[in-house]
């Protein structure tokens, strides 16, 4: 992670002078993000970085939770590709020594995070990345949304260590799918979809799924991973937000592991009469 630290801590701190301003911008031009990061048993995340990403996933801007676990964090407007929170103590790649696997936790994503208002943003994160996740509606089909979602199970991962993992944006321009997959290997980072529980929130209100199917994502033409293409209902409420907040939890029923990202969904604002 290529992070820029200095950037980070300049803006938190001119965030706490009140002023929040960056490259000349005023307090209109930048919000505060905040918030508390815990695991599902409620323990508090000390130390945790929370980031804000472009889409080379080259961190912007930075903050870390204090021993509440609270983080708060001072952005420029705008649009950002993904936004993360890890412990890089408890991380597999960057875990402190003498820790147990038992331990160690993977990352929270948020995706295609829309910084236009101050926002409390609380996390949840553990042993189940979620990972890729996207939402959309298809023009002219069912009155649904459509969401595109590959988990990572840590459990399976450290059972699988042997395995070569495809990495953020890598290249795949030069890759020409073969005809036949017999010989393609399954990572086996994720459960099957008859092996996961789904639950899905939109702008905070459960919505049920109506049909969930497994899809197998290449990294390359001898090995895919597993990602799972969900089709929920619309939600009773609307906001008036120029976005919907989609959340996704997965549960792995067979090791128990156990993640959550959000995606932010703009509203279409297309034209629907003329004169």
């Amino acid at each position: 992670m290529k992070a820029k630290c200095f950037a980070g801590v300049w803006m938190l701190f001119l965030c706490l002078l009140g002023h929040c301003s960056l490259f000349s911008q005023t307090r209109e031009d930048s919000v505060t993000i905040k918030g508390v990061v815990s695991d599902y048993e409620g323990k508090l995340i000390e130390n945790c970085s929370v980031m804000f990403q472009n889409s080379n996933f080259d961190t912007l801007f930075e903050t870390k939770t204090d021993k509440n676990g609270k983080y708060q964090i001072c952005l420029p407007k705008g649009k950002y590709s993904n936004m993360g929170a890890i412990d890089m103590d408890t991380y597999p790649h960057t875990m402190r020594s003498g820790m147990k696997n038992e331990d160690l936790r993977l990352e929270f994503w948020g995706w295609n995070f829309i910084a236009d208002r101050d926002t409390t943003l609380n996390i949840r994160y553990d042993r189940m990345e979620v990972y890729g996740l996207h939402a959309f509606q298809i023009p002219g089909g069912v009155p649904a949304y459509q969401i595109y979602v590959r988990p990572m199970s840590l459990t399976r991962f450290l059972a699988e260590k042997g395995i070569e993992n495809a990495q953020h944006k890598e290249d795949l321009s030069g890759v020409t799918q073969a005809a036949s997959v017999e010989i393609a290997k399954c990572d086996n980072l994720a459960p099957g979809i008859d092996k996961v529980g789904i639950k899905v929130w939109i702008d905070g209100e459960e919505v049920p799924v109506l049909m969930k199917q497994q899809i197998k994502e290449y990294y390359e033409a001898t090995e895919y991973g597993i990602s799972y293409f969900l089709t929920v209902g619309i939600p009773q409420k609307r906001t008036s937000l120029p976005y919907q907040i989609v959340k996704v939890e997965l549960t792995d029923l067979e090791n128990g592991d156990r993640g959550e990202a959000v995606y932010y969904l703009e509203k279409n604002d297309y034209i629907e009469c003329g004169k």
